[in-house]
């Protein structure tokens, strides 16, 4: 009787330690839950307070140090960047030049990396900081060679610096099926593609 007794309390004692430890692990994971979601919401703050989807209406005037960021969004998410601006791309031909079937190449002027083929994450990273910063004459030829892209040698940012040029950003944001005309997928299946234009002011 008294082992009997022994095994029920051993077992009693047993699940409260399971349901303790259970109810720490519960309470872990949901701090865990809590601290990643803080973690995120700063990592987006800028997305958040900055990038107001407002159908194009919202603009501001904006310098290099806030276009950085932004330029960097269109590989990091789904974000196309143009600049319709005469000062800054009539020197350059465009951001890059873009080989087309006939062999020639003609000038590009914003960046949509789902329009290229650029191959790894560490590709587009290295494009988009070309395009900004201007190439070494082997990530020219890489560029070249693979993609039929031929970036120009002076980036935009040394030339935005040294002009002293500031822009008109406006953004927007359309559904890229609403541009395939076959595509009859409803609202809810589309995927936003996020547009910031830099005009001159």
């Amino acid at each position: 009787m008294e082992e009997h007794v022994a095994d029920a309390l051993k077992m009693a004692g047993s699940v409260l330690l399971f349901v303790i430890a259970l109810s720490i692990s519960i309470n872990a994971f949901g701090e865990a839950r809590q601290t990643a979601q803080i973690v995120l919401d700063y990592q987006d703050r800028e997305y958040d307070y900055t990038y107001v989807e407002d159908n194009g209406t919202t603009q501001r005037n904006v310098g290099i140090e806030t276009m950085i960021p932004s330029i960097y969004k269109a590989y990091r998410e789904n974000y196309k960047i143009v600049f319709d601006s005469q000062k800054l791309l009539e020197r350059n031909k465009g951001l890059y030049q873009k080989r087309v079937k006939s062999g020639n190449f003609i000038p590009v002027f914003s960046i949509d990396l789902e329009q290229e083929v650029l191959g790894s994450n560490a590709d587009r990273e290295e494009f988009i900081e070309a395009i900004l910063y201007g190439p070494s004459q082997e990530t020219k030829t890489k560029f070249l060679t693979n993609s039929g892209i031929m970036l120009n040698n002076e980036g935009i940012y040394d030339i935005i610096v040294r002009n002293k040029y500031t822009f008109v950003e406006k953004l927007g944001v359309y559904y890229q099926e609403e541009i395939q005309p076959t595509s009859g997928s409803p609202d809810a299946n589309k995927m936003k593609k996020r547009v910031i234009t830099y005009s001159d002011t």
